[in-house]
């Protein structure tokens, strides 16, 4: 038997009273039975390392993702649209994968996995995305000081958050899916949305695996079969 789960869109640092703890308990509920963890962006609201110093929030998610994989779950964490800028740290301490685009058979599934936001070629979206990931964004921003950094960046990720549930962006990934899918994929998995869906599209499976802000949804393949779940406490 195996098992390989999906999870993306916690924002740690910005979600609701009772989020973070809830993903815990899907975490802990996990041990001992996940071949793979596959975050798909954005666990973080922000994240940024400097040599020396990480952000404080997320510490216990930190330390059960590294509980895990001490267990024997392999992690995979792709980089999201608000949680890009990690070095060496999540390797290092965490025992994660770092990735930006995964391809790889899981359970004689061809599968392609990314966070999504580059999908949105929307002006505001293309702008926000080339800023937070230009060198030059990265060495103006290390130059601002820690606390408003953390201000900055909240107030940019809100911004942008607000932008990602709507109808084109979820017929754009859509869309986007079905290329993949054409190329010989089996499943596309994405993120960013924050809306989870499991859709059937001519040449295979596409799943989008929500969020952990309002809708505790996570993706699964069980020997072999492809579902979308809800945590339920």
């Amino acid at each position: 038997m195996s098992a390989h789960y999906f999870v993306s869109d916690a924002h740690i640092g910005a979600g609701p009273a009772g989020a973070e703890e809830r993903l815990l308990s899907f975490l802990e509920s996990i041990q001992g039975r996940a071949d793979s963890l596959y975050i798909i962006g954005d666990l973080f609201d922000f994240w940024f390392e400097s040599d020396r110093a990480v952000p404080e929030y997320g510490f216990r998610t930190m330390a059960e993702i590294s509980r895990l994989h001490r267990a024997g779950t392999r992690i995979t964490c792709l980089a999201g649209n608000h949680d890009f800028r990690f070095q060496q740290f999540f390797s290092r301490e965490v025992g994660a994968r770092r990735a930006d685009i995964v391809e790889e058979v899981i359970d004689n599934r061809r599968v392609w996995m990314s966070h999504g936001d580059h999908v949105d070629q929307r002006l505001i979206s293309v702008l926000f995305r080339r800023l937070m990931r230009s060198r030059a964004g990265e060495v103006a921003y290390s130059l601002v000081p820690c606390d408003m950094r953390m201000e900055l960046a909240g107030w940019a990720a809100r911004i942008s958050r607000a932008r990602e549930q709507d109808e084109y962006l979820r017929e754009e990934l859509a869309r986007f899916a079905a290329g993949k899918l054409a190329q010989g994929f089996d499943l596309v998995v994405m993120g960013h949305l924050h809306i989870p869906e499991l859709r059937r599209i001519e040449h295979g499976l596409y799943l989008n695996t929500g969020d952990w802000l309002t809708h505790f949804s996570y993706g699964m393949i069980k020997d072999g079969v492809v579902s979308l779940e809800y945590f339920r406490e």
